[in-house]
């Protein structure tokens, strides 16, 4: 390996011995929905960003200073089966309410979260509400949806 590819590594903390036990790996279980997933990423000092339920599988993105997991997660066993690690790119997130509080606020109005988003300082939302689907925008710093968009 080359000495580029040693030092990305270890700013990940991939190389050998170097990896916190606890981070996730193939086979841990996280949780088989958007709270338990979250609270066990940020167990572990990650922030949730993105989240989306497909058939049997919930695809997460997880962040945590300049590290990005991209995690496949088994939505019955709740098991991490599938696992990307790269550095994290973009603008810094906005300052605000934090992820588990602004879910709350739009399952308060009567939501199901479907896919949870949030990069560069935007949240985006895609949820079930009636037997209709929307998409949501979502001011970071308030909980408040900035735009609504439901399908008829």
């Amino acid at each position: 390996m080359s000495t580029r590819t040693l030092a990305a590594l270890a700013a990940l903390g991939l190389t050998a011995g170097a990896a916190s036990a606890a981070d996730p790996t193939l086979g841990t279980t996280l949780g088989t929905d958007a709270g338990a997933i979250a609270d066990a990423l940020t167990a572990e000092a990650y922030e949730m960003t993105r989240y989306t339920v497909t058939g049997d599988r919930i695809d997460v993105t997880a962040i945590r200073d300049d590290a990005r997991l991209d995690l496949v997660v088994d939505a019955t066993t709740g098991e991490v089966i599938g696992l990307q690690a790269g550095l994290r790119r973009g603008a810094p997130d906005r300052a605000g309410l934090d992820d588990a509080a602004i879910r709350e606020m739009i399952a308060a109005e009567g939501y199901q979260i479907t896919r949870y988003e949030r990069e560069r300082g935007e949240i985006e939302i895609y949820a079930t509400r009636d037997g209709r689907r929307w998409e949501l925008k979502v001011d970071p710093l308030t909980g408040h949806i900035l735009r609504s968009e439901g399908d008829s």
